[in-house]
């Protein structure tokens, strides 16, 4: 089988024009396809609304530490005996269930 100068020219031309038009395809494609996504639900995004509020939240009330600073200085802040005793024993308790 012969292959003339002109049939190779078309093929090769064929050939060459090809990945162009491949491209092209592959490009409008991958426009058409989706992607994945992530849908949350309303609750969960109050939820992590929450979570990120109560984390700026401060530890240390500054309000009631400077009441009883101010307690103390002013020898005003008297500490209840019995409710401590209360307090050490319930904890004693609970150490002693664990």
């Amino acid at each position: 089988m012969n292959i003339s100068k002109s049939q190779l020219n078309d093929i090769m031309k064929t050939y060459l024009e090809k990945p162009a038009q491949t491209e092209n395809r592959a490009h409008i494609k991958a426009k058409e396809t989706k992607k994945d996504e992530v849908v949350l639900s309303e609750d969960a995004l109050k939820f992590a609304k929450l979570v990120k509020e109560a984390s700026k939240a401060e530890d240390i009330r500054a309000e009631k530490v400077n009441e009883l600073k101010s307690k103390i200085n002013s020898g005003t802040y008297n500490i209840d005996g019995k409710l401590i005793a209360d307090k050490i024993i319930e904890e004693a308790s609970a150490e002693k269930l664990i």
